[in-house]
């Protein structure tokens, strides 16, 4: 049977050589499809190296609607997906081979952690995801994912979800009758790389934990339990007035920006991402998945949130999400509290600790109606007053911290979070 293999791809260059390389051995006559979701890294160059992949430059914001896209390219019979770094167990196309033989029409590899720096914890984080997708009923990502083609078709791809197609992708094939089964064989992935391997446990957790909490919301749906039909702005941290910085402070605040980025990206509380920054910001993050860069970062933010609450109104958003680019712990949990959590008011504050200012903001349509001459601003303060004003209230949540200055860069780098050391 031929594959058709595919990598879905942002910014990841030197985790997409390393897979490329290992699909050499068995690559055969199957066809491989780089879909690269806007990186700015060179992402796009590796492939020269490889003149048997074929990239594939999506405009899709969502990564679900770009492998759809890239599925109707293929002529393969079995439909095999990857990310950039993983690397199928030699064998694999055997096994592939052999479970589609015995009748199945889709299933999963298990996940191997490998190139961890302690043995014991790169076990134990294996053994950790196997239990978790045995729960789930598979993985929480598409790494390891193997459908045929035809059961594809059967149920028209992935449905438009922002993560987790794969989740919401089996239930649909179970439905529509088909077999789904573990595939008896491994794809080997790797920790970050660098200090941030300290954090591994934890994105272990956040992944299955968000996974199941999104396994039992209403039936897969996009939309989240409680807040409907909700979007979110991310911005920049040069979106607001900043004074001059030390150059490590600079520093932090640009990986933050990039961690916030992906927090947000595999966040499943919102439908669509908007990021408002100025042209420093706007080159840092690129063109990410799943997110729309809004407007001429010549453009001053306050006129371009104005104009976007405008478009999102018209288009009868019921919700939306504002979230600055500097939060030091901002989590899944953190934002799923205040656009889902239990506050009354229509609008939702996530405040910054020891400052007058807000880390994220959750807005239903009162507020969203309130604030449409609301001049943007970072303050609290101010947009409290802005709102009691129109006769609108806000809950508060328990604060978090926010990079303000050298010395909590400092500590993000003790914390393993930084890879640059401090001078």
């Amino acid at each position: 049977m031929k594959t058709s293999i595919f990598l879905p791809v942002f910014n990841r260059s030197h985790e997409l050589q390393r897979s490329l390389r290992a699909l050499i051995p068995e690559k055969g006559d199957h066809e491989v499809f780089v879909v690269d979701l806007g990186s700015t890294d060179g992402s796009q160059d590796v492939l020269k190296e490889y003149s048997w992949a074929t990239l594939i430059q999506s405009t899709a914001t969502i990564r679900s609607v770009a492998l759809n896209e890239a599925a109707s390219q293929a002529t393969g019979d079995i439909l095999f997906f990857l990310e950039p770094g993983s690397l199928p167990a030699r064998g694999w196309d055997a096994a592939l081979n052999a479970h589609f033989a015995a009748g199945n029409d889709a299933g999963h590899l298990n996940c191997r952690e490998v190139d961890g720096s302690a043995k014991w914890a790169s076990s134990l984080r294996a053994l950790g995801m196997k239990a978790g997708h045995q729960v789930l009923g598979g993985p929480a990502s598409l790494n390891g994912v193997a459908v045929s083609k035809a059961a594809f078709d059967k149920v028209e791809g992935f449905r438009p979800v922002p993560d987790f197609e794969w989740l919401a992708f089996s239930a649909h094939l179970k439905a529509s009758g088909a077999k789904v089964k573990l595939i008896k064989h491994e794809v080997l992935v790797a920790p970050p790389a660098g200090s941030r391997q300290v954090n591994a446990w934890h994105e272990l957790k956040e992944d299955l934990v968000s996974a199941w909490k999104y396994r039992k919301s209403e039936n897969f749906d996009p939309k989240r339990t409680k807040r409907k039909a909700s979007n979110a702005i991310i911005f920049g941290y040069d979106a607001f007035e900043t004074e001059k910085e030390h150059e490590y402070l600079h520093y932090a605040r640009q990986e933050l920006l990039k961690i916030t980025l992906e927090v947000m990206q595999s966040y499943r509380g919102v439908e669509k991402i908007y990021f408002i920054g100025g042209t420093e910001s706007c080159k840092v993050i690129g063109q990410p998945s799943g997110v729309e860069v809004y407007g001429s970062s010549r453009t001053g933010a306050d006129k371009r949130f104005t104009e976007l609450l405008e478009k999102l109104k018209n288009e009868g958003q019921e919700g939306l999400l504002l979230v600055r680019g500097d939060g030091m712990n901002l989590s899944h949990d953190d934002l799923r509290q205040v656009s889902e959590g239990p506050g009354e008011e229509p609008c939702i504050v996530l405040p910054e600790q020891e400052r007058d200012a807000w880390v994220a903001l959750w807005l239903e349509q009162p507020a969203l109606d309130a604030i449409a001459d609301w001049t943007l601003s970072a303050e609290t303060s101010n947009l409290k007053a802005h709102l009691k004003s129109k006769i609108i209230r806000l809950d508060e949540e328990k604060p978090v911290k926010a990079l303000r200055n050298d010395s909590d860069a400092r500590g993000l780098y003790y914390a393993g979070v930084l890879d640059q050391q401090p001078a």
